[in-house]
């Protein structure tokens, strides 16, 4: 069954993302602009995978994959070595 909540938190979100993006790209602002551009497409897939009933594993991959074409996988890495080992980002 499809959760009308879960859809409309992740699509304000990939519009949120998308917002950030934009304003980041005219304000000059590469790490927001490029954070903002590899997970802006997370919420949707979110969405559908959990839809789905699925473990998120197409999400994840897809993200690492962008986040190795943009040069920022270390970022991504770290990040969720960070959240595995239950750390809170600073």
């Amino acid at each position: 069954m499809e959760n009308a909540n879960l859809n409309r938190i992740c699509k304000l979100l990939y519009d949120a993302f998308i917002e950030i993006r934009m304003a980041s790209r005219e304000g000059d602002n590469n790490i927001s602009f490029w954070l903002a551009d590899l997970l802006h497409i997370g919420p949707l897939a979110i969405a559908k995978e959990a839809a789905a009933g699925s473990d998120f594993s197409d999400t994840l991959r897809t993200i690492l994959q962008r986040a190795d074409e943009r040069g920022i996988r270390s970022w991504v890495d770290t990040r969720l070595a960070t959240t595995a080992a239950g750390e809170r980002p600073e």
